[in-house]
């Protein structure tokens, strides 16, 4: 069924298609088994679509109902379980990994203890993987072993260092899942996650003879063949890239990471910090939150995650000031799903925000008398209305952002929508006439240049 939007909206109808039609060359030009693809905006699948094969051998097509597994998309769901245990009181995100996990004691020299939030944020110092060729081989090892692997080992940098990405660390907190909860990981979020946001089709442990799992395959060989891999699990190394799940249900898991499910598993200010920068990388292009990638395109800020497991790459991807999200899961090595993300935001998301932009504001008349120049002795200041808003405009720093003042009961008092300060008020002072004569900007004021 074509989404409403597509059938009103000529231009978004044209990106997306253009969009469509360059995934198909893209899969040619890599001669890719399979891709699934989906568009979200406000929790709904705008438009999606199976490119290709989910099994070369049997020629079974992808759908969007095709399942692959999601590999380090299964970090978002990890996170929110643990976050979900520390609104409930469970566990603080600064105890130390050791007060429940009593066999970990993995400490940099005399650096502080690691912390839930150290593994959260890849700020640990923990190595990356398992001590075994575990994603060469497709084998990874059971808890016992994973134990006794771990507490071998030591941290390479003390906490807060540097970010480091690190599947042991998002193991570690599997483990502490199960003992805060006294579920197993996969359970806990079965029923605390799953369940409540209707994902009956994501599997935290999927099943090798799942009719909808999609084959994952190698590069393509020199011979233009790719090989199938083995079905295996992650076993204790679950709680960082185990899941498997198709675009259809992880529309849903968008809509709640876009805040449109308020009933549902986080509170919206938890959900807000998750996705969050936690960590900035050095170029400041991109960073990490709790269990959440950042990056910018254009000018959008997307966060998720992206995925890559033996025979599957996969993407996950929302941009929550605009409500929608990109969803694009291969069944190969060697296809790039970020790639095919960005250039779906780049192609459709302008056209989403024009299709959908709401009227621009009237201003309210009364707002004229304010419109002016103010002085003092620390800023020179220019009141205008512009597009429907009134805003506040500093001459010294024009290439900031101007400060937008929003109405409130009394016409003269306005909040004060301004980057990097609390919503604090502006006010008018008016004369015996009703002119302007003072602008008090919170607790100070400027006079009105004649």
């Amino acid at each position: 069924m074509i989404h409403s939007l597509l059938q009103e909206q000529a231009d978004l109808a044209t990106a997306i298609d253009i969009l469509d039609k360059w995934t198909a060359h893209n899969m040619r030009e890599k001669h890719l088994p399979g891709l699934a693809l989906g568009l979200v905006y406000q929790g709904e699948l705008l438009w999606g679509k199976g490119y290709g094969l989910a099994d070369l051998e049997t020629g079974q097509p992808v759908t969007l109902d095709t399942r692959f597994r999601i590999a380090s998309i299964s970090k978002t769901f990890t996170a929110t379980g643990i976050l979900q245990l520390r609104d409930a009181g469970k566990l603080l995100l600064d105890d130390p990994v050791s007060q429940y996990l009593e066999w970990f004691d993995l400490r940099y020299r005399d650096a502080p203890e690691i912390t839930i939030r150290n593994l959260l944020t890849h700020t640990s110092g923990l190595p990356r993987d398992s001590v075994n060729a575990m994603w060469t081989d497709c084998a990874a090892p059971g808890w016992e072993e994973f134990v006794a692997q771990t507490r071998s080992r030591r941290p390479t940098r003390a906490p807060y260092e540097n970010y480091a990405y690190s599947n042991l660390g998002y193991s570690l907190l599997g483990g502490i899942i199960a003992v805060v909860s006294g579920q197993s990981w996969a359970s806990y979020l079965r029923h605390h996650v799953l369940e409540p946001l209707g994902m009956s089709e994501t599997h935290a442990v999927p099943e090798a003879d799942d009719a909808q799992l999609a084959t994952g395959y190698t590069r393509e060989r020199k011979n233009g063949k790719r090989d199938a891999f083995p079905f295996w699990k992650m076993n204790a190394f679950e709680a960082s890239a185990n899941f498997a799940s198709s675009v259809k249900d992880l529309v849903k898991y968008a809509a709640f990471h876009l805040g449109l499910r308020g009933d549902a598993v986080l509170s919206p200010y938890t959900l807000f910090d998750m996705h969050r920068v936690h960590w900035l990388e050095e170029s400041w292009k991109g960073g990490y939150g709790l269990g959440m990638g950042l990056q910018k395109i254009e000018d959008w800020v997307i966060s998720g995650h992206g995925g890559g497991y033996p025979g599957y790459l996969t993407a996950f991807t929302i941009c929550r000031e605009h409500k929608a999200g990109v969803i694009a899961l291969s069944n190969a090595l060697g296809s790039n799903p970020h790639q095919i993300a960005e250039q779906a935001y780049k192609l459709v998301l302008p056209e989403l925000i024009k299709a959908t932009g709401e009227a621009k504001p009237e201003a309210n008349p009364v707002w004229q008398k304010f419109v002016g120049d103010y002085a003092s002795e620390w800023a020179l200041q220019k009141v205008v209305i512009r597009e429907g808003q009134l805003q506040l405009l500093y001459l010294d720093d024009l290439n900031g952002k101007p400060t937008l003042l929003e109405p409130t009961d009394d016409e003269t008092v306005f909040v004060l929508r301004q980057a990097g300060q609390s919503n604090e008020t502006l006010r008018f002072e008016l004369g015996a006439e009703g002119e302007v004569i003072r602008l008090w900007e919170r607790n100070e004021y400027s006079l009105p240049i004649d």
